[in-house]
């Protein structure tokens, strides 16, 4: 009845045969307790006296017995399906007269689909760059697949879904790759593909890579990557671009097929500052879109040669690698300090006066025994605090074999306490944290995607420092990937002291990040990216002041939140809470402007962030104030490109689709063929089993019951005055 079955009563009590001797006992005390009563009272009376007895024993031994009342509730219920809708940009492109939204929306709407799911308890789930939710448009400029894919099973943990139908062209351009992500799932995926494979006639800049600082009055270079479809040994000009100035041009030949090239560019600029450029692919006709012929970057301009001073204990391999990629780069003047074994540098020599040390821009301390430095450490805080100098620090043996805590350890972000520590050697992975992707010695490829790959693709590192202290002020840019469950320990990190910066590396090697490529005559990018990085960021002096307003980066991708940031510090550099501002945002050509204020996230920080911000350049002005009182006012320019990742590819990626189904047992198939598909979904109810418990001891209504009914039988007994 109702489709309860198998029930059962347990008895929890340990001594089941003794209590149950006692119920009996007292029940039967409580039948002849009212069989004659003093005064004599009627039989009705002694009835409700001699049950309100009974009622508070029962009571009593039901908490004595520990009973538990158990059955099982069998019913049916619908499968349940989830569908996947995807809005992305990519979805709006047209096809023979309909776009492939359009497409997904008559297909959902289509008899076969309602025939194929009646009987089903059907979930539609929008998504591009995310799960898009209630009238929030979201993120439509980029799709990540395999982030949607990830985090719809962690939502549905504890209620997944019997089925999944995905529409999709299958263009995933941001997050994790969909096959990560599908491993992980426990219901089959089943994937509908929307969209033409036809090769399309179309040029597309997809990145540019280029250093972030340069120089005045010297040539650089920069690549920029094509891909193209549909063309036919057709020639293309590429040009940099300075507002309406033309900087450079280079003519290529577009081959037949689908291809990619990366085309090198030099170009130089002429005065120093912020800058930005703009790449851009003219001269083919006819393309399905030209959104994506055109990309922009934006650079550093110093003025001359970083003048470096290099120190170490001793050479070897990364020593050697690093000395021989600073004294080929034309950015910089390098000097070397090489000590040895004995008490004297072996080439060199360290600088003895201030104004000796101040001369250069970065100094590099590479595994250095720190006793030899003691006696030159008031040169280095006076270096740091008030010239605002870089340092670089290479932790390593010395490091460790130095007790704590050392003279150098007040300047590094993080460090080794421990006694008799030593070097840790295995192989392992870095991995940069998501609010630094796009810092100088991070940004090791050209989009949040790209950098993530970048470090996970590179050489294993194999030795780290055992470090177990992250100090005051610190910012960890990269942590160890040690495996699950044995924690992060970070790697790279920096820390501002007065109006100098000092970045700090725990782990290696590096070198190998370089040597394959240097061996066949070839330049270490990744390896380049990371220490040109590094280097110039660290020699840059615009970042020195106590209170800065910056963007985190000059270039955004249409789509793209603008995100700025202000350090709050009063002249010790310590933070300032409690401040207030804002950043005005003004579009070229427009009277209006965007506001945003920024919300404090602690340790003298904040941000303001801009939501889907139109195209073109800005002009923004940012202000702080603290009680009224004016701390900063800064300006600068950014700017938002027209090229969206969704206009890079129009092509659908039904790979990607048939992969994610293949790996979740599901099935793949274009739209024409969807029937195929939809006819794998079971849609027959489901036959429910559930197993319910009910403890009837340990429930404070007994006690009420207990309390109440001996409360009323001793009311009656007073009334009727009994003895």
């Amino acid at each position: 009845m109702f489709g309860l079955t198998d029930f059962s009563i347990d008895l929890l009590t340990g001594h089941p045969l003794i209590t149950g001797l006692f119920f009996a006992v007292f029940l039967l005390a409580s039948i002849w307790l009212y069989r004659r009563t003093n005064p004599p009272l009627s039989r009705r009376i002694r009835i409700i006296l001699g049950a309100l007895r009974i009622i508070a024993v029962i009571a009593m031994f039901l908490a004595l017995f520990e009973p538990v009342v158990s059955y099982d509730r069998v019913y049916e219920k619908k499968p349940k399906l989830t569908v996947l809708v995807d809005r992305s940009g990519s979805m709006n492109i047209e096809e023979e007269g309909k776009t492939r939204d359009r497409r997904a929306e008559d297909f959902l709407g289509s008899g076969a689909f309602k025939e194929h799911t009646s009987g089903l308890d059907i979930d539609v789930v929008p998504f591009a760059g995310g799960i898009l939710g209630g009238e929030t448009p979201g993120d439509t400029n980029r799709t990540a697949i395999g982030e949607v894919l990830d985090d719809l099973s962690k939502q549905q943990v504890g209620d997944p879904s019997d089925a999944w139908v995905v529409l999709s062209d299958g263009i995933s351009n941001s997050g994790m790759a969909p096959s990560e992500a599908a491993a992980n799932i426990k219901s089959p995926v089943f994937t509908i593909g929307i969209g033409e494979e036809i090769p399309e006639r179309d040029v597309a800049l997809t990145g540019v890579d280029y250093n972030d600082v340069i120089f005045a009055g010297k040539p650089t270079e920069i690549t920029a990557k094509l891909e193209w479809t549909g063309l036919n040994g057709e020639n293309a000009r590429i040009r940099i671009r300075s507002g309406e100035r033309v900087m450079q041009t280079e003519t290529v030949k577009l081959g037949a097929g689908e291809l990619k090239e990366e085309i090198k560019l030099k170009f130089t600029p002429e005065k120093p500052g912020q800058q930005t450029f703009e790449v851009d692919v003219t001269g083919i006709d006819g393309e399905v879109s030209t959104a994506n012929n055109t990309r922009s970057f934006s650079v550093s301009v110093l003025k001359s040669k970083l003048q470096v001073l290099l120190v170490a204990e001793q050479l070897d391999w990364e020593l050697s690698f690093m000395k021989r990629f600073l004294e080929r780069a034309e950015s910089v003047e390098l000097t070397s300090v090489i000590y040895g074994r004995g008490p004297a540098p072996l080439t060199g020599n360290f600088p003895t006066k201030q104004t000796e040390l101040n001369q250069y821009d970065l100094v590099i301390l590479y595994d250095m025994d720190y006793n030899r430095l003691k006696a030159r450490a008031d040169l280095f805080d006076s270096y740091l605090k008030e010239k605002g100098g870089g340092l670089l620090v290479f932790m390593g043996d010395n490091y460790v074999r130095d007790r704590f805590p050392r003279w150098i350890d007040q300047y590094l972000p993080f460090v080794v306490s421990q006694q008799r520590a030593a070097v840790l050697y295995r192989q392992f992975n870095g991995v940069p944290m998501e609010n630094y992707l796009f810092h100088p010695a991070v940004r090791i490829g050209d989009s949040r995607r790209d950098i993530r790959a970048a470090w996970s693709a590179l050489p294993h590192f194999e030795m780290m420092l055992p470090i177990d202290s992250i100090t005051d002020g610190a910012d960890i840019l990269v942590n160890s990937d040690l495996g699950e469950g044995a924690g992060a320990v970070p790697i790279i990190g920096f820390k501002r002291i007065g109006a100098g910066k000092v970045l700090t590396i725990s782990a290696g090697p590096f070198w190998h990040w370089g040597f394959l490529v240097y061996s066949f005559g070839q330049e270490p990018k990744e390896y380049g990216l990371f220490l040109n990085g590094a280097v110039n960021w660290l020699a840059l002096k615009e970042e020195s002041e106590p209170v800065r307003i910056f963007p985190d980066k000059n270039v955004y991708t249409r789509g793209e939140n603008v995100a700025f940031n202000a350090s709050v510090y009063d002249l010790g550099f310590r933070p300032i809470n409690g401040a207030s501002g804002y950043v005005s945002l003004m579009r070229e050509g427009e009277p209006d402007s965007t506001v945003v204020q920024f919300v404090e996230t602690g340790d003298g920080r904040y941000r303001a962030e801009a939501e889907l911000m139109p195209p073109g350049r800005y002009d923004w002005h940012g202000a702080v104030e603290k009680e009224g009182r004016l701390l900063k006012l800064s300006e600068g320019q950014i700017a938002i490109e027209a090229y969206s990742v969704e206009e890079f590819r129009r092509r659908p990626d039904f790979g990607t689709l048939a992969a994610v189904a293949q790996l979740t047992g599901g099935e793949f198939a274009p739209l024409d063929g969807a029937d195929s598909v939809l006819a794998k979904l079971d849609n027959a109810p489901i036959t429910v089993s559930e197993a319910n418990e009910i403890v009837l001891w340990n429930k404070f209504w007994l006690l009420l019951v207990f309390i109440g009914v001996l409360g009323l039988e001793w009311f009656l007994r007073k009334r009727y005055q009994l003895i």
